[in-house]
């Protein structure tokens, strides 16, 4: 939770337009008189004031910084749950990862049954240039013992400078030693678009869950352009998990599938703003091939202005869950001393004139981006009394994110955030086992043995990995072996057992993982993902939408 909490604040769950502070003045002065900005002078220097006191008589000592930090953000959180402020590192973190990229090794890495460990190195990375791979775990970086560190602890060490050196200590299954690689850090791309591949003959698939950046436009253009080489006729676009990002890159996104003139979103500041204003299509010559858009609770912000264009100009069919519910904009406002604030200025809509922002006034910060408190309202679009309709009026409902067309439950292999507790419990098992299945130690699965990091150009076969009973077995007694060493973990045999398909899936998923990297490790796994499997089955049904919304436009142009 506390990772998906920092991937919103980071990567700008927001719709950011960049501005200097100069341009929100005009927004923020408003027709305050003489007697209001005395008052609001007086009550800035008391906030000053009471920072010098609780520095000066505090029983303990407090930095100046830690003060004005939670000041500021005591400020923000009585605004809403979207605008925040960062410190130096934080806010070039968020920098870097507008610009798509940022400084280090490239590798995944995560907590598994308390350790640091490398998930997946990136293709063409230093990381994959060392030779570390799947399993690796992290017990030294430039000589410090690193074993009781945590997740953030090891990422801030690997990051740095770009052409500086770092020295990385990892156990690794089947070497008896540590093995020590010094790798040179590079920019590491954060691409937007993960996969793109044809998922059936003449079906198009691309997956697109890191967010709006910078390079997302382009990526998109050549991700469409290369299934459409390879005979792609129709297209699903997966946003599941993409929390959003740049305004202009889902306009331009939103573009490539209407029509000139159509409206994409309402923006709109605060009253008496000259700067509200609806949000076009301007290409004229969009692709029209039948489109699917997947969502899911964790789509927000720029995902659903896509979605929600998507749907209301009836242009294809929207499949999966509930989104997020975000329509704030946020503004990225640089502050001296290289410290930044994230301020909402806005409010978006989509085209039938809907806002799908969730309400957020009685809910702490917690329950809003955690328990989603409130959005229970729009699970049952009947209950919902916030009805629009899209051109062709069809009924849709705002309040609570972009309701699908067509609802699916999410079994998304990969998708942690929808694990239940026992699965996430059995996650450091399983990844313990795989761990040591490609490590070459489990005797009835020599095959599994992986000598390097992924081959990401691998052409998949059929059935690749196949989990074997045999596997399973070794796999059990493993995990019985786990549980007795962790008596804190109570589970019922029975609740265990009706695990084990899943287990199963999650097994074979990570050994691909190892092998070929996530892109290929989800292609391989989409036979168990029922909202994607939805989608191929809805496109018949996106085309003939589509071709009525077209022909009734024709007819009213007329």
């Amino acid at each position: 939770m506390r990772k998906y909490w920092q991937r919103f604040l980071l990567i700008g769950v927001a719709l950011v337009l960049v501005v200097s502070a100069t341009v929100l003045r005009p927004l923020a002065a408003g027709q305050s008189t003489a007697e209001d900005r005395a008052a609001e002078l007086k009550l800035r220097g008391q906030f000053v004031d009471a920072i010098e006191i609780i520095r000066d008589n505090y029983l303990e000592e407090v930095e100046y910084e830690v003060l004005t930090k939670a000041g500021i953000l005591g400020m923000l959180r009585n605004l809403d749950p979207h605008s925040s402020f960062y410190d130096k590192k934080a806010f070039d973190d968020l920098r870097n990862d507008q610009r798509s990229q940022y400084f280090g090794i490239g590798s995944v890495i995560t907590m598994r049954d308390g350790r640091v460990v490398i998930i997946e190195p990136f293709r063409d990375t230093p990381s994959t240039k060392a030779g570390l791979r799947y399993g690796d775990q992290i017990v030294g970086i430039d000589g410090q013992n690193t074993e009781n560190w945590d997740q953030n602890q090891v990422t801030r060490k690997l990051r740095g400078e770009q052409g500086t050196k770092v020295a990385v200590t990892v156990k690794r299954a089947g070497v008896a030693e540590p093995v020590t690689v010094t790798l040179e850090r590079d920019a590491i791309a954060q691409m937007t678009i993960t996969g793109t591949y044809m998922i059936r003959p003449g079906i198009g698939y691309v997956a697109m869950p890191r967010g709006f950046h910078s390079t997302t436009n382009d990526e998109l253009t050549a991700a469409i352009a290369q299934l459409k080489e390879q005979g792609a006729t129709s297209m699903i676009l997966d946003l599941r998990d993409n929390p959003g990002g740049f305004l202009d890159q889902a306009l331009k996104v939103s573009d490539k599938f209407l029509q000139r003139g159509q409206t994409i979103t309402t923006v709109r500041y605060r009253d008496g703003s000259v700067m509200s204003r609806d949000l076009q299509a301007e290409t004229g010559s969009p692709d029209s091939s039948p489109l699917v858009v997947l969502i899911d609770k964790n789509s927000a912000s720029a995902s659903e202005i896509v979605a929600g264009a998507i749907q209301d100009h009836d242009r294809g069919l929207i499949v999966g869950d509930n989104s997020f519910g975000k329509g704030l904009v946020q503004t990225i406002i640089p502050l001296s001393g290289g410290y930044g604030l994230t301020l909402t200025t806005a409010r978006y809509y989509t085209p039938s004139g809907r806002l799908i922002q969730r309400d957020y006034s009685n809910n702490s910060v917690y329950d809003y981006f955690y328990k989603r408190a409130g959005a229970e309202t729009n699970d049952d679009p009947k209950k919902n009394n916030k009805q629009w309709l899209t051109d062709l009026r069809r009924p849709v409902f705002g309040g609570g994110g972009i309701n699908p067309d067509v609802k699916v439950k999410d079994t998304k292999i990969d998708n942690v955030n929808i694990l239940n507790q026992t699965q996430l419990t059995l996650l450091s098992p399983i990844f313990l086992f795989v761990r040591e299945l490609v490590g070459g130690q489990v005797d009835v699965a020599q095959n599994f043995k992986l000598n390097g990091p992924p081959n990401f150009d691998r052409k998949l076969g059929v059935n690749e990995f196949a989990i074997t009973e045999p596997i399973m077995k070794v796999f059990r007694e493993q995990l019985a072996a786990y549980l007795k060493k962790h008596p804190e973990i109570n589970i019922a045999p029975a609740t265990l057992e009706d695990q084990m398909t899943w287990a199963k899936n999650r097994i074979r998923y990570e050994v691909l993982l190892a092998a070929y990297g996530s892109d290929k490790a989800q292609q391989a796994m989409t036979d168990v993902d029922a909202q994607l499997q939805k989608a191929i089955t809805e496109l018949p049904n996106a085309a003939a939408l589509a071709d009525k919304a077209r022909r009734a436009r024709n007819v009213s142009s007329k």
